[in-house]
């Protein structure tokens, strides 16, 4: 069988990339064939290591100098620059990446949908899965992503969703409740629900916890929460002037973040450190994780973290309190409470023996997150999904593409 996974940008980084790295490495392992359809390529390799036996398929190579190929005729160069400049018409302007999109790559995407003929194909974005959706075979079993709430999207997206989810065969959420959030307003539609969460590799070593340094990993963007992070280290910092905060990571909001830092004058103390591609290297040097998402519908970072024994202390939003167990494998803190972050994690710091107790639980307890276990809820998918579509499912509407 054949797995297709559509994604924005396989050669960054982020949980979503990690996931889909993880999954499709997963798959080809078991012997599926297996494609992944990127949007864009940005990099000349992807940054986290994909099985060989995997294709890439780039639609747009955004590398510098790689805009037009070298003997592109004049007329096809100026009508790509035209339809560049014409703002994306297919992907809904809610998402947080529609600036990066264009009509062009819009019409990249859909010839490349209508390529899908056979298998199975992933879609990882909720425009994504409005277009398969609409422009992919009724012989392909198509599977939507979400990582949000129904809630969480915007009235128009939500309005598209509920027009077209039911044009796919299944979509997969991350958590029990985001399952409950979608069963609510999609009970009218065929499409059929999975919880299935991100699995990971787990590695044999585990960090010693002995090292003074905490850190922390996304996006310089709001919604990870860097700018609570830092006031509530600060805080830390004081009572241990020795331990270090290391984020790592990029993003349109580092400026504010340094502001803030030499605000607090934490510069000895909160460093922000490039995006790595190595980050579970970098958690086995660390004593701890914190994440101060304001919200964060899983959290991938958190099983990688777990996976070699670091201890996590999070805010209490929808994703984390699924995975992380108060007071036995971490801490959860009330969202948004700058105070009892910095308790918490001065509690850790305090006592390395409480601190190694939940390393080790951790380890333990995010063996629920392997492929052992994950991989087999999407054979159950699959197993299910090609058994409905031998059957011969009832053919659907499809529902035009209107807000």
């Amino acid at each position: 069988m054949k797995i297709s996974f559509l994604v924005y940008n396989i050669y960054g980084m982020g949980g979503t990339v990690r996931t889909v790295v993880n999954t499709a490495n997963h798959f080809a392992a078991e012997g599926y064939e297996v494609e992944i359809i990127s949007v864009r390529r940005t990099r000349r390799r992807p940054m986290f290591n994909l099985d060989k036996r995997i294709n890439i398929n780039f639609l747009f190579d955004a590398r510098r100098g790689m805009l037009f190929g070298k003997n592109t005729p004049l007329y096809q160069k100026i009508i790509k620059r035209v339809l560049l400049k014409i703002p994306s018409l297919f992907i809904h302007k809610s998402e947080d990446l529609y600036h990066m999109f264009n009509f062009f790559v819009d019409l990249k995407i859909i010839a490349a949908l209508k390529k899908v003929k056979r298998g199975v194909l992933i879609t990882t974005i909720p425009s994504f899965n409005v277009l398969s959706s609409i422009f992919v075979s009724n012989n392909v079993i198509k599977v939507g992503q979400e990582h949000k709430y129904f809630e969480g999207h915007s009235k128009g997206l939500q309005k598209r969703i509920v027009k077209t989810y039911k044009n796919l065969d299944a979509l997969t959420c991350l958590t029990d409740s985001e399952i409950d959030d979608f069963d609510n307003h999609l009970n009218t539609s065929r499409v059929d629900l999975y919880k299935i969460e991100n699995a990971t590799e787990l590695p044999v070593e585990s960090a010693p916890l002995d090292n003074k340094v905490v850190i922390a990993a996304g996006r310089y963007v709001p919604q990870k929460g860097f700018d609570l992070l830092i006031p509530a280290f600060s805080k830390v910092m004081e009572k241990y002037p020795d331990w270090k905060l290391k984020i790592f990571g990029s993003g349109e909001g580092e400026k504010e973040l340094r502001d803030l830092i030499f605000e607090h004058k934490a510069y000895n103390n909160i460093f922000l450190m490039p995006k790595t591609d190595d980050i579970i290297g970098e958690m086995l040097k660390s004593s701890m994780y914190v994440l101060s998402s304001r919200y964060e519908p899983f959290g991938m970072v958190i099983i990688e973290a777990m996976s070699v024994g670091v201890p996590c202390v999070s805010f209490a939003c929808s994703g984390p309190k699924e995975i992380i167990k108060d007071r036995e494998d971490g801490i959860l803190v009330e969202e948004g409470n700058i105070e009892d972050l910095a308790n918490s994690m001065v509690k850790l710091i305090e006592t390395s023996e409480l601190r190694k107790e939940y390393g080790r639980n951790a380890k333990k307890n995010v063996e629920r997150y392997s492929f052992n276990v994950i991989g087999e809820k999407w054979e159950k998918l699959l197993k299910e999904q090609t058994s409905k579509k031998e059957k011969g499912k009832e053919k659907r509407e499809v529902v035009p593409l209107k807000d």
